[in-house]
């Protein structure tokens, strides 16, 4: 396939869904009670400080899954964590290898796991790809049986 025939991809990103942030505000309901109760120390007690301490707990997560992606670009694969980020070059990719449930970048060094990419989002980073990945079928949806009932 020559590159005068090859789309330009556009950028997609692929996310935590946006209900994972009720386990921050499970986590600051659960919380928020430990920070803030008054305990008898004393003022200088270390205690007060590991009880607000505790106030990062849903910051953190927050951040994390807002940070956390695996975003298809025009260059290449971007793998954002919470600390940083990787960019993986299409030169660099030998393909994608897939284990359970989780799917990997295999480069010429290592291989990466792709956050937020499961088994049911192949095609969406082929189709993303600009044709750089072969194309990948739609999963199929498996239904449960339906049941009959007894006479």
């Amino acid at each position: 396939m020559s590159s005068s025939s090859r789309q330009l991809p556009s950028v997609t990103a692929f996310r935590l869904p946006r209900s994972a942030y009720l386990i921050v505000l499970f986590l600051a309901i659960g919380v928020l009670p430990l920070a803030f109760a008054r305990d008898g120390g004393s003022a200088a007690s270390p205690v007060p400080v590991l009880r607000a301490a505790l106030v990062l707990i849903p910051v953190a997560v927050a951040v994390f899954i807002a940070r956390t992606a695996t975003v298809v670009e025009p260059a290449g694969i971007r793998v954002r964590a919470l600390l940083g980020s990787r960019l993986l070059r299409w030169e660099e990719l030998r393909g994608l290898s897939v284990t359970e449930r989780s799917v990997y970048a295999v480069c010429a060094d290592g291989s990466v796991r792709l956050p937020c990419v499961g088994t049911r989002n192949l095609a969406a980073v082929a189709q993303a790809s600009g044709g750089r990945l072969p194309a990948v079928a739609e999963p199929t949806p498996k239904f449960a049986p339906a049941r009959r009932r007894r006479r």
